[in-house]
């Protein structure tokens, strides 16, 4: 990427600005802005489009919501954070191309992201099964998939993702689009925004075929009904299930109790579960607590409508 397109004229980005502001803004009315330690926060302000300005003259950056206020997506994104799985997100983009199914690979600061772009806006449902049943069929576990969610919850703008052709302001590096065998999508920032502009969409058809082996629909865990210890039914209720054992069927994590908080649009795995002391915790804010805490805060329960579902579905 050439380091003179930092300093392109506001006329000769005005074009490129276009093909972001087309093609990859899903929402007008807040926007994500990194931070030089590279997190993001949320800017509850209307996104102009100077901003998108500044993002390709590389004095801000900022992501992109893969939602929009109704919940639907106009383009997927498979996120590799290390080497190997930035080859196997290369082999499958390979793979689809002969399958019909076009993809774009875009270098990030660890690995590499692999966008799917859509022809008319798509439930976040079934981009969801789409995505889980590519993970599945291609078995490209630790791959992540954006949107990590179906359907906004309340007022939250969902799960983000670097928005193209920004300078990351951790690394101080732009990274761009390349092919399957690692040339350049085009030799400049220009031509790969502008190739980018009328990008090949995902045939209707494989949503289905794929979504087949999606594990999303997989219904509801069902747990083996015990006799709770404890005078109080919440005592009997905390008894019959350890927090580590109940919560990972609702959220993934990893083997030291680690994942991404369910509560909130979690993008460092600030979600915690103490298998030692039996409690969960959101060192971002979202609370913590006992399983019934979980189940509170998981079904918008008041505690005691919490104890009587967990106990219709965890004792005897």
């Amino acid at each position: 990427m050439s380091q003179a397109e930092r300093h392109l004229s506001e006329q000769e980005l005005m074009p490129l600005v276009d093909v972001l502001a087309e093609g990859f803004i899903q929402r007008w009315d807040k926007y994500p802005k990194q931070l030089p330690d590279g997190q993001y926060i949320t800017v509850h302000a209307p996104l102009r489009r100077p901003m998108l300005t500044a993002h390709l003259s590389g004095t801000e950056t900022l992501g992109t919501y893969l939602l929009n206020q109704e919940s639907q997506a106009r383009f997927m994104v498979l996120d590799a954070d290390n080497e190997p799985d930035r080859r196997r997100l290369a082999a499958l983009s390979r793979v689809l191309s002969q399958l019909a199914c076009p993809s774009y690979l875009e270098a990030s600061r660890r690995g590499a992201h692999l966008w799917f772009f859509f022809a008319k806006p798509v439930s976040g449902g079934a981009v969801q099964r789409f995505g889980k049943g590519l993970l599945s069929y291609f078995n490209l576990d630790g791959v992540e998939l954006y949107p990590k969610q179906a359907t906004l919850r309340d007022d939250g703008p969902g799960s983000l993702i670097r928005l193209p052709f920004g300078v990351h302001r951790k690394s101080g590096k732009r990274y761009g689009f390349y092919t399957p065998d690692g040339e350049p999508l085009a030799p400049t920032l220009s031509a790969q925004l502008l190739a980018l502009s009328q990008p090949q969409t995902v045939p209707e058809r494989l949503f289905d075929h794929y979504g087949e082996y999606s594990a999303v629909e997989l219904p509801p865990p069902v747990f083996e009904p015990v006799d709770g210890v404890g005078e109080r039914p919440s005592d009997r209720v905390k008894a019959a299930v350890s927090c580590y054992d109940f919560v990972r069927q609702y959220v993934q994590l990893s083997a030291s109790g680690r994942g991404q908080c369910p509560f909130h649009d979690d993008q460092v795995a600030s979600f915690s579960v103490n298998p030692q002391e039996n409690y969960w915790h959101c060192f971002a804010g979202c609370g913590g607590g006992s399983i019934i805490d979980f189940w509170m805060h998981w079904r918008k329960a008041d505690f005691v409508t919490a104890v009587a579902e967990l106990s219709e579905m965890l004792l005897k």
